[in-house]
C-alpha cells in the first residue's frame, strides 16, 4: 500500500501521485483513513433470481432446477426482473463489486436496471433450443445487442447459450458463427454435472468453435484432467459456493492455475448461492483448493481473479489503479478490525474480511457510499421487490 492522491477525469484515472495540487473548481474528496483498491468483478450470476433467494433449499440439482426454480421463473414479469436485478446490485455494490456478467431472460429489464443503478455489466440472454428451434431467444439476444451494447461504456452484450445439455449442436454452431461475425463474448454453463457427458464431451464442444471466440465457461466442476488443456485461452468463471451448495463438486482451479489459465470468480444466482458477496465466494474458492494443500490458490492469484482477470473475462478495461484505467474502486475503512494488521491487508481481505465496504465507485461516480445508494430510492426498491417476490414464490416476506 502507498499513500497517494488520485485525479479522475471523464471517469478515468488521470493522475496517481502524492500531494497533487487541486485545480480551480475541482471537487476534492477527503479519503483520509480509507484504503482504495480496484473494484471487483463478478463473472457469473443471474441477478433477478434474488426474488427466489431461499425458495428451494436442500434439494438435489435436478429437483432444485426442474422441480422448483423453472416453474417459479414462469411467473416472473418484466417489472419483477427489474426490481430483482436492482436488489442484487445493491448487495454486490455494498461489497465492492463494480461489474458483473449476467445470463437470464427479460434481459432488457436487467439492462435498464444496470443503466439506472450505475454499475457495469456484460449481459446475455439465456439461449435454449429444441432441435434448432429456440422460440425467438437468439433474435431477442441480438436485439439486446443492437439496443444496449456500449451504453455509456458500462453495458455490453454477449451471447448466453445455457448449457451443452440444453442446446443442440447446430444451435451452438450458429451461436459461434454469430459471435465471430459480431465480435461478441460468449458465456455458458460448462459441465457442472457428470451427466452432461451423456450428450457431448468438452472436446466436442470446443471443436464446434468455442476455442476460436472469447469464451467464458462457467462452473467447470466436472472437467477431467484431460479436459483442462481445452480451456487454454478461455476465461473460466469459478462458482465454488453454488457448486458446493447444490452438490456439484469442486472446480479444478489448481490445475487451471498450473496452466496459467486466467480464472475469475462468480457467485451464481441468489437462488443457488443466496449470497452475492463476491469476497465470500473468493474465500471459499481459495479454501476449497487449499484443503488438499495450503500452497494452492495463493492470495495474489485470488486477488487477480476478482480484479484484473474479471475485467479481462468481461472484455472490459480495468483491474488496476493506474493512469488510463477506469475509476472503478472498492473503498475500505482503514480502521476495520478484520483488516488488521494493515501490513497484511491483501491477505486479510481474502481470508478474513466479511463486512461491507465503505464505498464503491464506477467510472468516477459512487453507486454505494456509507450505507446509501445515490442513484436509486432504496426504500421504494425494497418495497416493490417484496411484492414481486411474494407473487413469484407465494412466500410472504
Amino acid at each position: 500500500m502507498k499513500k497517494c492522491d488520485i485525479r479522475i477525469e471523464d471517469g478515468l484515472i488521470k493522475e496517481v501521485s502524492e500531494n497533487l495540487t487541486p485545480l480551480e473548481n475541482e471537487e476534492v474528496l477527503d479519503f483520509e483513513g480509507k484504503i482504495v483498491t480496484p473494484g471487483f468483478v463478478n463473472t457469473h450470476t443471474h441477478v433477478a433470481m434474488s426474488l427466489l433467494r431461499g425458495y428451494a433449499e436442500d434439494l438435489p440439482f435436478n429437483e432444485w432446477l426442474f422441480g422448483k426454480i423453472l416453474p417459479a421463473e414462469e411467473k416472473l414479469t418484466l417489472d419483477a426482473v427489474y426490481f430483482g436485478s436492482l436488489v442484487s446490485m445493491m448487495e454486490m455494490a455494498s461489497h465492492g463489486v463494480v461489474a458483473f456478467c449476467d445470463m437470464y431472460f427479460h434481459e432488457d429489464m436487467v439492462a435498464k436496471a444496470v443503466a439506472d443503478f450505475g454499475m457495469k455489466a456484460l449481459l446475455t440472454r439465456g439461449l435454449v433450443d429444441v432441435d434448432g428451434d429456440d422460440n425467438g431467444r437468439l433474435e431477442e439476444n441480438l436485439k439486446l445487442f443492437e439496443t444496449w451494447n456500449g451504453y455509456e461504456n458500462r453495458i455490453y452484450i454477449g451471447l448466453g447459450p445455457h448449457a451443452p445439455y440444453s442446446c443442440s449442436r447446430s444451435y451452438l454452431a450458429k451461436i459461434v458463427e454469430i459471435a465471430k461475425a459480431e465480435d461478441m463474448p460468449v458465456t455458458m454453463h460448462f459441465f457442472e454435472n457428470n451427466w452432461e457427458y451423456g450428450k457431448y464431451t468438452p472436446k466436442e464442444i470446443m471443436e464446434i468453435g468455442f476455442d476460436k471466440i472469447h469464451f467464458i465457461p462457467v462452473h467447470c466442476t466436472q472437467l477431467r484432467p484431460q479436459d483442462i488443456p481445452l480451456l487454454d485461452g478461455t476465461y473460466p468463471s469459478i462458482n465454488t459456493v453454488s457448486n458446493m451448495k447444490l452438490g456439484n463438486g469442486i472446480p479444478p482451479v489448481t490445475e487451471m492455475l498450473k496452466r496459467n489459465i486466467k480464472i475469475s470468480i462468480g457467485t451464481d444466482g441468489p437462488a443457488s448461492n443466496n449470497s452475492q458477496n463476491l469476497l465470500f465466494d473468493l474465500r471459499v474458492s481459495v479454501l476449497a483448493q487449499k484443503s488438499s494443500s495450503p500452497e494452492n490458490f495463493k492470495v495474489e492469484d485470488a486477488f487477480l481473479a476478482v480484479t484484473k482477470n474479471g475485467y479481462e473475462a468481461l472484455r472490459m478495461k480495468g483491474g488496476a489503479i493506474e493512469v488510463g484505467s477506469p475509476a472503478d474502486f472498492a473503498i475500505f475503512e482503514e480502521s476495520n478490525v478484520q483488516l488488521q494488521p494493515l501490513d497484511n491487508f491483501l491477505k486479510n481481505l481474502v481470508h478474513a474480511y466479511t463486512d461491507r465496504v465503505y464505498a464503491t465507485m464506477v467510472n468516477g461516480r459512487f453507486v454505494y457510499i456509507d450505507g446509501k445508494y445515490p442513484n436509486i430510492d432504496a426504500r421504494e426498491v425494497l418495497k416493490k421487490f417484496s411484492t414481486f417476490s411474494m407473487m413469484v414464490t407465494g412466500i410472504e416476506n
